[in-house]
């Protein structure tokens, strides 16, 4: 729970209000976090780096005793066993002199390949039909979920398409954290843009009118979608996904 409100804190994400989640929300969070990899850790100190420095050689505190949730370790121990890491790979280093540390150039590299993978984007992708009748669904239902936890929804309007995903629509999808795929109405390029998205390593929220569920293509029924009935309903149940799974 620490790196979770931690992370929020970091990100300027709306600030947490645990009395609000639900036993089973909270369990889902803890597996989430206890679920990261070493991998996963050491990037994280890298992107914590990069926050840090506003300039090209800013030096950065590392405080194991505060800072261990960023990583999402278990203590201070382990927290200094991926700093130390870091420090043997080359991302960081420390003067001769003593001091504190500082983003190298391969650092910075990495930094950057960390951001290509949306990590800290503020933005989310929607793929969903253009028709009329799921108008009041989106601007009333999706977009009001994803501004309730923080972020920034991206959805273009446009002519259906059966050909290829145009350029602007893969440079959002590449821009973003996370997609909601809404597949009623059954459009092909809502399925096309989700299977860019998942090439991508994006995590992607599927949702559906409870009444078209049936007809949710045979390949991704094995995700666990939200159904709606009604915008609202779609609201509570998205804001309640993004915030176990996402945040």
């Amino acid at each position: 729970i620490s790196a979770y409100t931690r992370e929020l804190y970091e990100y300027d994400s709306p600030k947490p209000k645990l009395h609000t989640l639900s036993e089973n929300q909270i369990k889902s969070i803890i597996e989430r976090y206890k679920k990261k990899t070493v991998i996963e850790k050491l990037n994280n100190l890298i992107l914590y780096g990069g926050r840090k420095s506003h300039y090209f050689g800013q030096p950065i505190r590392f405080d194991g005793e505060n800072d261990y949730p960023i990583t999402y370790s278990v203590n201070k121990e382990e927290f200094d066993n991926i700093r130390n890491q870091a420090f043997d790979a080359g991302y960081f280093i420390l003067p001769t002199s003593g001091g504190n540390a500082k983003l190298t150039w391969e650092g910075w590299k990495k930094l950057e390949q960390l951001k290509e993978l949306g990590i800290l984007s503020k933005k989310c992708f929607v793929a969903m039909s253009c028709s009329e009748d799921l108008s009041e669904i989106y601007e009333q239902g999706i977009k009001e979920a994803i501004i309730e936890v923080g972020y920034e929804p991206i959805f273009i309007e446009k002519e259906e398409h059966n050909e290829k995903i145009c350029d602007l629509i893969i440079a959002e999808i590449r821009a973003c954290k996370f997609l909601i795929v809404d597949v009623t109405g059954q459009r092909q390029n809502v399925y096309y843009e989700a299977g860019f998205a998942h090439g991508l390593g994006r995590d992607v929220i599927w949702t559906c009118k409870q009444e078209e569920i049936e007809e949710a293509h045979f390949d991704t029924r094995q995700y666990n979608h939200i159904t709606w009935e009604d915008a609202q309903d779609l609201r509570k149940k998205l804001v309640s996904r993004i915030k176990a799974t996402i945040l």
